[in-house]
């Protein structure tokens, strides 16, 4: 794609790993359109990028990633004002969970740990859900558009942590593979399903999921991760090497957005090289669903190509009818202007 064409619809906080692919999408040329949660941090950083790259080049929104009515209002008038947008990244690896203080009453810290890990498995994977449908009702073909790019950011959660159910179902010799499925949905999973060359080839909308990077510097004690909240000035060193990793892996997951195969998901390794993630990689004591929804597809992302299908013939089927009936009425009309000639 042209750079200078691009307009791209950010949907998440601008800190850590989110914000190191925006200012590489903003470094490159193109146009970001910024849906942030965070009222003070979408002003500071407004004003921050547009003093570095131009008020032109970036607009600032303060919008729930929730509230799919408001979202889909700022596309409305992206698409008014600008023809449409040609990409979007959903980033859900810099968001904080919100709990209460009930969630937290009467639970063991393992109990508390695996909870909060498999509400932030489940927050990435429903974001997943919520904004693809977006994506392709505002990026797809079948509605006029020439696709485009879906970009994931996601938490390493599921990567990192063996994240147990609250059933039996999946440890069994024979598991519900719907229950546990239901149980424990994966990003991975999720990702897989809506890249299927069935929908690529319904859509035209590319999608991918990078893992958010996290890397320990046992030898830099002030940088423990490279999605460090503090940016330059370089002066420091070990600031300057942050920064380049920033750099890097903000341009590094651009690269995957726009050339790696639909459905596929990518995270970081120790070395900080791309690697394509496969059920293998996942702790997840159900290995056979994840294998199943990485092969299949998820049972919970909507066949939108079927749905279609099923609209068109639905339409087909009800414009015969609708046709027919102007007919009938202009046929009793002629029978009741014709004068009856055996009376």
């Amino acid at each position: 794609m042209n750079s200078r064409a691009q307009l791209c619809l950010v949907i998440g906080t601008p800190r850590g790993f989110t914000r190191s692919v925006l200012e590489a999408l903003l470094k490159r040329g193109s146009r970001v359109i910024l849906a942030c949660p965070d009222p003070a941090l979408a002003h500071s950083e407004h004003k921050r990028l547009s003093s570095l790259y131009g008020s032109a080049h970036i607009s600032v929104n303060v919008i729930e990633p929730t509230n799919t009515r408001t979202l889909e209002s700022l596309l409305l008038r992206a698409l008014d004002t600008h023809g449409g947008i040609t990409s979007l990244l959903n980033s859900t690896a810099d968001d904080k969970l919100r709990i209460d203080r009930k969630y937290l009453h009467g639970k063991s810290f393992d109990e508390l740990e695996n909870d909060l890990n498999k509400k932030q498995q489940q927050h990435d994977v429903q974001a997943i859900r919520r904004i693809s449908k977006l994506a392709v009702k505002y990026m797809g073909v079948q509605n006029g558009f020439e696709g485009g790019s879906f970009l994931n950011l996601v938490s390493s959660t599921e990567l990192r942590h063996n994240i147990k159910t609250d059933s039996e179902l999946c440890t069994n010799s024979e598991p519900d593979l719907s229950s546990c499925s239901a149980l424990n949905c994966t990003a991975l999973g999720t990702t897989r399903a809506l890249g299927l060359s069935k929908h690529l080839d319904f859509h035209g909308v590319r999608t991918a999921t990078v893992y958010q990077p996290n890397i320990d510097y046992p030898e830099l004690t002030m940088a423990s991760q490279i999605t460090d909240d503090e940016h330059s000035p370089y002066y420091p060193p070990w600031n300057r090497y942050s920064a380049y990793c920033r750099e890097y892996t903000g341009y590094m997951a651009l690269h995957v957005a726009e050339t790696a195969a639909s459905g596929s998901a990518w995270r970081f390794n120790q070395e900080l090289r791309l690697q394509q993630v496969d059920p293998t990689d996942l702790p997840s004591s159900c290995k056979l669903a994840n294998k199943m929804c990485y092969w299949l597809g998820c049972p919970h992302v909507q066949d939108l190509s079927e749905q279609h299908q099923e609209a068109s013939r639905e339409q087909q089927q009800a414009a015969p009818q609708h046709q027919a009936a102007p007919q009938h009425h202009a046929a009793s009309q002629v029978q009741e202007a014709v004068p009856d000639t055996n009376s």
